[in-house]
């Protein structure tokens, strides 16, 4: 993202906190939690796929991050926040 703005990688990330409030891996981190948590509440994905459409890479790191973050496992908050009816797949069209 620095090669992006044209700045060096210490004031793109400097300037990114000061007007984020948080290191750029931070933000993406918890963009993608807040995605997965919608996810989870709204579909009935597999945590595999929920982990490939929110760039988590594997479901394995998946699970740590979200339960590091979130303090449950994707299984206990699905169980926890979901939603009477999945709503249709936003990838899949359908």
């Amino acid at each position: 993202m620095a090669d992006q703005t044209n700045l060096s990688r210490r004031t793109f990330i400097r300037r990114f906190e000061r007007e984020t409030g948080m290191p750029p891996m931070r933000w993406v981190v918890n963009h993608r939690v807040l995605s997965a948590r919608r996810l989870l509440e709204t579909s009935d994905w597999a945590v595999e796929r929920i982990a490939a459409a929110t760039g988590f890479g594997t479901a394995a790191n998946f699970r740590t991050v979200f339960r590091r973050e979130v303090g449950k496992t994707p299984t206990e908050y699905r169980h926890a926040y979901r939603t009477d009816r999945p709503a249709a797949s936003p990838a899949s069209g359908g």
